[in-house]
């Protein structure tokens, strides 16, 4: 199991080709698994509002920005 940096996005847009449009909830450092989890209690907590898990978005304020394009990185 390798660890590594991962963004949760609350998803307004999913596109054909992977990828969706959202806010920045949070980031978690550690497995995928580890972050699908989160992503899915997130989800629960908020009503059923789809959580995605996506690369790290490498940004100071990741709050401050609507995130295009973002690749999944796990489902």
């Amino acid at each position: 199991m390798s660890t590594n940096k991962f963004s949760l996005l609350n998803v307004c847009h999913a596109h054909e080709d992977g990828t969706v449009d959202g806010y920045w909830v949070q980031d978690h450092i550690g497995t995928a698994a580890g972050a699908m989890e989160k992503a899915r209690r997130t989800s629960e907590l908020n009503s059923g509002t789809r959580v995605a898990v996506v690369e790290y978005l490498n940004c100071p304020t990741p709050m401050l920005n609507f995130w295009t394009g973002r690749r999944v990185v796990c489902a």
